[in-house]
């Protein structure tokens, strides 16, 4: 993200306290998941004993300013992302004369939010049909995305649907799709744009009883093969540590444990009755049961001891200081959203707020040229919130979202792109490529190097900045198994195929290249074998 900026800028990073290495918190049931969630941040507030509210965000921010001292730095160019956001608020309103530059990147605010995060169905609201608007096959097929999901949800709350799908720990798992997996399945598409790709077009098939595409997301989501449990690498008590101190809760953590469920309840009773549809097409009840958010993570936090300031931190004076700031959103960011982005710019006198088009969480580090890691390195190397015209169109026509519209189970249903024959050539071709695409999309959505394709075949990949493929038998419809190998590369967007594909009508090679990335890109492929050598140009999948 920094790219030239390391030439001569010093980076420093600073674990703060309970993280890294910095007296790690470290409790086991809550990092390995081995007992309730709720209990086991309990059992970890309480291991922690008369240090359990001595890790909020202010305390971490004087840390931070002490190392300055301690290094002899004046001042810093500060970025944050996602958390990062909110200490790089607390450490403004504490210590804004050490900020040279700061940069919030996908921010929400330290104050003045509540606990319910109201602006996050709004935001999916606008993103689901927004996506499927701006990409031809979801755009062209049948039903609109808000409607087709809540005809869905309205199915599944009478009946849930089974199916075995494939997950990102690359096994095979027996997935219940209810409206609380659906939920969990369409918030996280903020960090993943291949969740985005293909939720509508999953939702469409699973509609037409074919449960598989939909179930593979919320496989991918629950079974993610990231079997880390490393406290120095991200320590879940920390987590809670600064959750239980710093952000709002729907209960007061002074009083006992039994009150504070009593409040809870009350809480949600409350909402229910007063704004029902604030997660709408979700329930509240579905989006709390999601397991993508936890409201209640701290009710069995300890009590502060008498006189402990906790809550949410506001800047010392009342004020954050004039120093330039730029906040990022992703336009589709559905956790840090970009309506919080507007009250935290409100908050800095010197401030651009940007939202980066077709953005999700965290824009910054989206590739070193992506237009939010290029506007990171301009106010950092200017010192200015003067942005060039170049910069503000290159964030108002990011790369768009390319969705699918369907899924068929069959060859003979594939969905073609305009101005493509509707011919077994054709959908052959267009369909290897679409299988190509689908690992790739796989590569985002697990941890596992190894996996199967949606009908069925296996895949491997290796490598990190040029990824390669190897497919043997992969199957994105059940009759076009897909064998070979796919490469690409994750800076650029490359992709090149060469492939061996096995129709009714006999054995194909398909051999070419396109661009993942780029917004208008053409597929160029060439097939040889069955029914002769043909090349086809289309657009990129």
């Amino acid at each position: 993200m920094y790219g030239d900026l390391m030439r001569n800028h010093d980076m420093l990073l600073v674990d703060q306290r309970g993280m890294g290495r910095t007296a790690v918190i470290a409790c086991p049931d809550l990092d390995n998941g081995t007992m309730s969630y709720v209990r086991a941040v309990g059992v970890c507030g309480r291991s922690l004993g008369d240090r359990a509210y001595l890790y909020g965000s202010e305390a971490s921010a004087d840390d931070l300013a002490a190392v300055l001292d301690a290094l002899e730095i004046d001042k810093i160019d500060m970025y944050g992302d996602s958390y990062g956001t909110f200490f790089g608020q607390a450490f403004a309103g504490r210590h804004g004369d050490r900020l040279r530059t700061l940069i919030l990147d996908c921010a929400y605010p330290t104050y003045g939010e509540t606990a319910w995060y109201p602006t996050q169905g709004p935001a999916l609201r606008r993103a689901l049909p927004a996506v499927c608007a701006r990409s031809e096959l979801c755009a062209t097929a049948e039903g609109e995305p808000l409607p087709l999901l809540e005809s869905l949800l309205a199915r599944l709350r009478e009946k849930p649907m089974r199916v075995r799908a494939p997950g990102g720990d690359g096994r095979w798992h027996n997935v219940v799709l209810d409206p609380e997996a659906v939920t969990a399945v369409a918030y996280n598409a903020t960090y993943l744009f291949p969740t985005y790709r293909e939720f509508t077009a999953s939702v469409r098939a699973a509609l037409s009883g074919d449960a598989r595409p939909l179930g593979r997301l919320f496989a991918e989501y629950w079974w993610t093969g990231d079997t880390s449990s490393n406290p120095r690498q991200y320590s879940s008590g920390a987590e809670a540590a600064v959750s239980c101190h710093d952000y709002p809760q729907l209960f007061d953590l002074r009083r006992s444990t039994n009150v504070r469920e009593q409040q809870y309840r009350d809480a949600f009773a409350r909402k229910e009755s007063a704004d029902p549809g604030l997660y709408a097409p979700f329930t509240i009840r579905e989006y709390k049961r999601s397991g993508w958010t936890s409201f209640g993570m701290c009710l069995e936090w300890p009590k502060p001891p008498a006189g402990t300031s906790f809550g949410p931190p506001k800047p010392l004076g009342g004020a954050y200081p004039t120093v330039p700031t730029l906040v990022l959103s992703g336009e589709f960011d559905t956790i840090t959203t970009a309506a919080e982005g507007d009250m935290v710019a409100a908050r800095f006198p010197a401030s651009r707020h940007i939202v980066v088009a077709n953005g999700l969480h965290v824009v910054g580090g989206d590739g070193p040229e992506s237009c939010g890691a290029r506007l990171v390195r301009h106010v950092i190397s200017t010192g200015s919130l003067d942005i060039p015209g170049s910069l503000e169109e290159c964030a108002a026509t990011a790369p768009v979202i390319r969705a699918g519209g369907t899924y068929p189970r069959e060859l003979a249903g594939g969905q073609l792109p305009t101005g493509v024959a509707n011919d077994d050539l054709s959908r052959v071709t267009v369909t290897a490529a679409n299988t190509a695409a689908d690992l790739i999309d796989r590569w985002w959505q697990s941890y596992s190097p190894t996996g199967y394709g949606l009908r069925g075949g296996q895949y491997s990949y290796e490598g990190d900045a040029r990824v390669r493929f190897t497919l043997t038998g992969v199957k994105l419809v059940r009759d076009l198994p897909v064998s070979g190998t796919v490469t690409w590369r994750r800076d650029s967007g490359a992709v090149r195929v060469d492939l061996t594909v096995t129709a009714a009508n006999g054995v194909r090679t398909v051999t070419g290249s396109w661009n993942a990335k780029a917004t208008g890109a053409m597929a160029t492929l060439r097939v040889t074998g069955a029914l002769g050598p043909a090349t086809l140009t289309f657009p990129a999948p």
